[in-house]
């Protein structure tokens, strides 16, 4: 079985043990921050156990440690650990927040049962909140639909993106999405995959899309600029391990040039 892991957050990022290449700490590692820890909890991780803590923000890192962001995570040790650090993320982002009950206002205990926190009054359950939203990536003649978010990054382009309101399908969310912020109708929307994106604690829903009507007019209040985007002819993008950068190098692979 492999050694104990812990997901160590200070603040908002996660600690790593960097005595040579940074990496996930062990639990021989931790003892300390562990013990100073102003909640924890284990994770289920397939065969290894896996635990997470949050230290207060005034403690000291050990030499050792190194912070660093949830993004930078994913960039420096892949997809897996990213998805991992982040549920564990989620979990204690979660727990930051869930102390009393929204029904009666009594306090919230921990669940034993489950990622959860009940009522000591009244018995509800409460579950960490998970809000789905959908990504798509539009093709139009060879070119990709790409936009900037008034958020962004300076330069940064992605595909369209947006949070699922109630009573929608997912569908019906890409579309009104794609409406609303480019003037855009669609055509042939196929399901490509879906991530979970701890910010703060979003199911991303991925789809593919073709251009079906309208020209780009950009709304003007999320999306202050928009185009069509060949595979040689990108912008600044998404990092790596998201879902949205994998819809983007979907497009360019099924673009590439073929030899021979």
């Amino acid at each position: 079985m492999d050694e104990d892991i812990w997901y160590i957050f200070k603040g908002d990022e996660l600690l790593l043990y960097s005595a040579s290449r940074p990496r996930l700490p062990h639990s021989s590692e931790v003892a300390p921050l562990a013990s100073s820890s102003v909640r924890s909890g284990k994770l289920s991780m397939g065969c290894r156990e896996a635990f997470w803590a949050e230290v207060p923000s005034d403690l000291p890192i050990p030499s050792k440690m190194v912070p660093m962001g949830l993004r930078e995570v994913g960039a420096l040790l892949g997809e897996e650990t990213f998805a991992e650090a982040g549920r564990a993320f989620q979990i204690m982002n979660w727990y930051r927040r869930a102390f009393f009950c929204v029904s009666c206002g009594a306090p919230l205990r921990d669940s034993s049962d489950d990622h959860a926190r009940e009522c000591t009054s009244c018995g509800s359950i409460f579950y960490p909140p998970i809000s789905p939203a959908v990504i798509v990536a539009v093709e139009r003649d060879g070119k990709i639909l790409l936009a900037r978010n008034v958020r962004f990054p300076p330069g940064r382009y992605s595909v369209i993106a947006g949070f699922v309101e109630p009573g929608e399908s997912l569908e019906e969310t890409v579309r009104r999405e794609v409406r609303e912020e480019v003037s855009l109708e669609i055509r042939d929307l196929q399901y490509f995959g879906s991530q979970s994106w701890p910010f703060p604690h979003s199911l991303m829903v991925g789809f593919t899309a073709h251009w079906a009507s309208g020209e780009i007019q950009v709304d003007g209040k999320e999306i202050e600029d928009a185009g069509w985007f060949a595979p040689d002819e990108m912008p600044d993008l998404p990092q790596g391990v998201s879902i949205s950068r994998k819809l983007i190098e979907h497009f360019r692979s099924a673009h590439a040039p073929h030899e021979g």
